[in-house]
């Protein structure tokens, strides 16, 4: 009932981060949607109306229609096979002195694997205490989501939210030795390992975008790399970048003959999330106006903090962790053994739809897919939007 949801709100959340414009940057349309929904559970009135409207487009629905469709998100992301793995860490810090109350508990417990603690921001280990929930629950992926105490300090309430996925390909990519140049912009470029090799890949195009799709041992994830047609033409892209045309892209994904040239890559990024949010239309959440009173008598909440990191490899060697695939794959991010690699982001998602079997297209020429200038990638599971994210060099 809800398939957009998830990319929907990850291209609106991408319009308002300055950043998109000129640097490097990753995030969870999911992770965030999920941590939405957490605070959703103990809104009330035109708070909790303002959550819905924004993480469904003003879709017409109502509490246990909004409540499943995003608890069905979270145990989904606990079903990966053939060793793809997404951990998470998604947590309500109340002031110190506060009691959430057990109703609210119980049900983000149930419904999100959430949890609600009271932490004294003021304390030299508040920062040590999250920081510590979070590389726990990420399993080392991401170690840091605060990086200084006085941030903190006088905080009424923070959104704590970070994932980590993990999964190597299902077809890999040979080891190319040397470098090529990736244009940054029109004056600007820079030496980097690529990814290359010619075999069937995932693809489709329309006149603004080429789509390279790489699946996953779990056949349901993939990434996909959306390429603007016109080099250093990202940010006009952008622009023409609606969720119709996102959706479109990948339904009409065909296996290709694909001659591929793409960026080895990581990006680390942090973000605080209230003006971002506010930009969509969540204004109430933050504000002394808001109704929070199913989380704890007088809930107030002063900033959400959100962490993502992709690395790109075909060896998988970036955090050390180790996955062992069936097939002999090398993948995206953390960590592989001698077949196989795996994949490291920071922030997760799912929902069921149906995969559309494609004919394989194999006449003519290989289609040319040369990412050496700015692009977006986004990392989905049956087309919904896990991790979003813009490639700068």
């Amino acid at each position: 009932m809800y398939y957009q949801a998830e990319s929907e709100l990850g291209l609106n959340f991408l319009k308002t981060l300055p950043a998109a414009h000129n640097e490097s940057l990753v995030f969870s349309p999911v992770s965030i949607a999920l941590v939405l929904a957490l605070v959703h559970t103990g809104a009330l009135g035109n708070s909790k109306k303002q959550i819905e409207n924004s993480l469904l487009n003003k879709a017409n629905c109502n509490n246990c229609q909004f409540v499943n469709h995003f608890s069905n998100v979270y145990k989904n992301l606990q079903k990966g096979i053939n060793g793809v793995e997404v951990n998470m860490a998604n947590r309500l810090y109340l002031k110190s002195g506060s009691t959430a109350k057990r109703m609210f508990l119980s049900a983000i417990s149930l419904n999100y694997g959430s949890e609600a603690r009271a932490l004294d921001f003021r304390t030299s280990d508040a920062m040590q205490k999250i920081n510590g929930y979070v590389k726990s629950s990420t399993k080392g992926k991401i170690e840091r989501i605060i990086t200084c105490q006085d941030s903190i300090r006088s905080a009424n309430g923070l959104l704590i939210n970070a994932m980590s996925f993990k999964g190597g390909w299902e077809d890999g990519f040979p080891q190319i030795p040397g470098k090529q140049l990736f244009h940054k912009n029109e004056r600007e470029g820079v030496l980097m390992g690529m990814l290359a090799d010619n075999s069937i890949r995932g693809y489709s195009s329309d006149d603004v975008f080429q789509v390279l799709t790489l699946k996953y041992v779990d056949p349901r994830f993939q990434l996909s790399i959306f390429l603007p047609k016109r080099r250093n033409g990202l940010n006009d892209a952008l622009k023409k970048l609606d969720n119709r045309r996102f959706e479109n892209l990948l339904d009409n994904v065909k296996p290709t003959l694909v001659n591929t040239e793409l960026p080895k890559f990581s990006v680390n990024y942090r973000l605080t999330l209230k003006n971002s949010l506010k930009a969509i239309g969540i204004t109430e959440m933050f504000s002394d106006f808001a109704d929070l009173s199913g989380i704890a008598d007088k809930a107030k909440l002063s900033e959400g903090i959100h962490k993502s990191a992709i690395q790109l490899t075909e060896s998988g060697t970036g955090t050390g962790c180790t996955f062992q695939s069936p097939a002999a794959s090398p993948g995206i991010g953390a960590g592989a053994t001698p077949n196989g690699a795996s994949a490291s982001i920071g922030c997760g998602a799912t929902v069921a739809k149906t995969i559309r079997v494609l004919p394989i297209v194999r006449t003519g020429n290989p289609i040319q897919f040369k990412a050496d200038h700015p692009f977006l990638f986004a990392l989905t599971y049956l087309n919904h939007s896990i991790y979003m994210g813009v490639y700068r060099g």
